[in-house]
């Protein structure tokens, strides 16, 4: 599947849509781009430029949603959403299968009532056994037939549209005289059968998109409902992983943005550590355990179950629970729900705990809600309970144990990855501030030997080219050395700054001075722009000059033989800025913000650099801030770079202040 790529097209021709969910959107990293039709829609996602698009089918035509599932049949690795809304639900249209959540939606029951086409219901397991859907379609005036097997449905479906058919053309009464009170009666009203089907559905999402065109090539004017009580992420995600298309209702368009990021951060991962969750259902009235424990079992959980309290303590004892749900009216128990639920935590402070509460009396009803609370528990659910409404609350409270055990883990590995961070940091400030002590003595004295053996074989000039390269090897290592020694210094807060009165121009001259010759032997341009009055500054010269020459130094250093590198300085209302502009190798935009990063360095860069840990901007930047400034770069990838930092001007009157550390 496609990665999200930051960019989701949606597709409406109203602003309420875009107004309810940029904020989830712009708060996760998601761009919108809105198209109001199919046509835009299609254009679209053919510049490949966006990973999700949702569709909101309250402001589509209707005889347009066949067209937009096309459209993701074109481009199966887009995630694909439709908003669904009472009207684009409606088996008044005629459509390919469409999914509901459970409950079902306010009204739809009744538009089944209305209509005379065949509506088939693929209800999961669990709210089949349970009676769930039927339930609720009795409840509209609607008696549906009931199948345990989806089995044989496309021919089922086909003789039961014959039978209705014939039955309605038995029922018409024939034209003649009798009508008008003749004495031929018209025949007795035939009852049509049922055109609801609910069907127990067990197969894949795949498995039932192609039962649904498979029931529809034998009855076209069949209707086709998947319905699951399924949560909503777990159903989305594996929609995406098998590239279907996700259904959901209109009010939930928030929800978009949670779950492409939920996807592509690997849920199908944290689903299966998991594992199989083990539930422990206790309860006094056997009927209810018996559905609940089936119907969990349905939902895919392993279940134990038990009438007795005590019982239920020592399987505690014994075995491992994930979860507990627990009728808090134990009859002849020795503890209380809210007792039991205690003694449960102390065994296992991880469990979560559901408890089922009797409705009535109102007392005892208001007494277990307030003890959830008071407990810290996951949920209260008024008798009698709902399969759905159960496996809903299990599925909610197990996530919530699953989240908090994978956050203490990875607190704990944070921890552990912190304390071995410190400890490398630890080490590693040591070696740096022993090797920048233990070295430089040394160092010195290689230099100083170093010059005074190329002043004594000037006369032997191939012993004097060894004693050259001597010294020219030493200084690239005392530079190195120097950056060590400051890292070490910034590290442990202690790089000396010495604010005086700073020369600013002086300082400039004195760096084109000591680079120049570089320049030169690359044939680059170099060049340095200097007002010819600057206002009072105050800083250390040797530090800001130490700034500049490291900024020309790495600009001459990218830049090829034949570009150009600038020195410039100018003057704002309250700063100086200086500027090194080259027209090197550049820098790209991902890079940009590491440059000043220990250590760094961009791949274009090590293939040119010649030497160095690539400290100097680090340094470079920690000096500038001891100053009151700031550093900043400008950079373009080819064409070049633009290093820049600001001094504030000295203030009249102002003191020059005591050096820093």
């Amino acid at each position: 599947m496609a990665d999200i790529k930051g960019r989701v097209l949606v597709v409406t021709s109203g602003k309420e849509l875009l107004e309810e969910i940029t904020p989830s959107m712009s708060g996760r990293g998601l761009e919108l781009v809105c198209v109001p039709t199919l046509k835009y829609a299609a254009a679209r996602l053919a510049t490949g430029d966006c990973s999700a698009m949702v569709v909101d089918f309250s402001k589509v035509a209707p005889a347009e949603r066949e067209a937009f599932l096309t459209l993701h049949g074109q481009y199966p690795n887009i995630h694909f959403f439709t908003l669904e809304s009472t009207a684009s639900t409606t088996p008044v249209l005629a459509s390919s299968l469409r999914r509901l959540g459970w409950p079902l939606p306010m009204g739809f029951a009744d538009q089944v009532r209305m209509v005379a086409r065949q509506v088939i219901i693929l209800a999961d397991q669990v709210l089949y056994t349970t009676g769930a859907v039927q339930t609720a379609f009795q409840q509209a005036g609607v008696q549906p037939l009931s199948l345990e097997s989806a089995e044989d449905m496309p021919d089922y479906v086909r003789r039961q549209n014959e039978a209705r058919i014939s039955a309605a053309l038995a029922t018409k009464p024939k034209r003649s005289w009798s009508l008008l009170g003749g004495g031929e009666e018209a025949p007795a009203a035939a009852q049509l059968p049922g055109n609801v089907v609910v069907a127990q559905f067990t197969g894949t999402l795949a498995q039932a998109h192609a039962l649904d065109a498979a029931i529809r090539g034998a009855t076209p004017e069949a209707v086709c409902y998947l319905v699951s009580g399924t949560d909503t992420v777990r159903y989305a995600i594996q929609s995406l992983k098998t590239g279907h298309s996700v259904a959901l209702p209109r009010e939930q368009a928030g929800r978009v943005a949670g779950i492409l990021i939920e996807n592509s951060e690997g849920a199908d991962v944290r689903l299966k550590e998991r594992g199989n969750e083990r539930i422990l259902l206790l309860d006094n009235f056997k009927p209810a355990l018996t559905a609940l424990s089936q119907a969990l079992l349905g939902a895919g959980y392993e279940v134990t179950s038990t009438m007795d309290g005590g019982e239920a303590l020592e399987l505690c004892k014994k075995d491992a629970f994930h979860l507990a749900v627990i009728g808090t009216a134990i009859t002849f128990a020795q503890h209380s729900g809210a007792e039991l639920a205690q003694k449960m935590r102390e065994r296992d402070p991880d469990l979560r705990i559901i408890f089922m509460v009797d409705r009535y009396p109102l007392q005892a009803a208001l007494q277990g809600v307030s003890q959830v609370v008071e407990l810290g528990l996951d949920d209260a659910i008024l008798k009698p309970v709902e399969a759905s409404r159960l496996i809903f609350s299990v599925e909610k409270a197990l996530e919530r144990r699953f989240l908090l055990l994978e956050n203490s883990r990875l607190l704990k590995e944070t921890q552990d990855l912190n304390r071995q961070l410190a400890a490398v940091n630890g080490f590693q400030k040591n070696f740096f501030a022993t090797v920048a002590h233990d070295v430089k003595s040394p160092l010195a004295a290689i230099l100083g030997y170093s010059e005074v053996l190329t002043m004594k074989l000037k006369a032997l000039p191939n012993e004097g080219r060894y004693a050259a390269n001597i010294q020219t090897s030493a200084k690239t290592l005392n530079v190195l050395i120097s950056d060590l020694v400051d890292l070490a210094a910034i590290e442990s807060g202690k790089l000396r700054v010495e604010i005086g009165t700073l020369d600013l121009p002086a300082v400039v001259r004195d760096v084109r001075a000591r680079v120049e010759i570089a320049a030169q032997k690359r044939n680059i341009d170099f060049t340095v722009e200097v007002p010819p009055a600057l206002p009072p500054l105050a800083g250390d010269g040797a530090r800001i000059g130490q700034v500049i020459q490291n900024l020309c130094t790495n600009a001459i250093q990218y830049t090829k033989e034949g570009g150009k590198v600038t020195i410039k300085v100018e003057t704002a209302t309250d700063r100086v800025v200086v500027s090194v502009v080259d027209t090197g190798i550049g820098i790209s935009r991902e890079d940009l913000p590491r440059v000043w990063e220990r250590f760094f360095q961009t791949k274009e860069a090590q293939g040119m650099r010649k030497a160095g840990f690539g400290l100097g901007l680090k340094i470079a930047r920690e000096i500038v801030l001891r100053h009151g400034g700031e550093m900043g770069i400008e950079s373009e990838l080819g064409a070049g770079s633009r290093f820049f930092f600001h001094l504030p001007l000295k203030r009249p009157g102002e003191e020059t202040a005591p050096p820093q550390t």
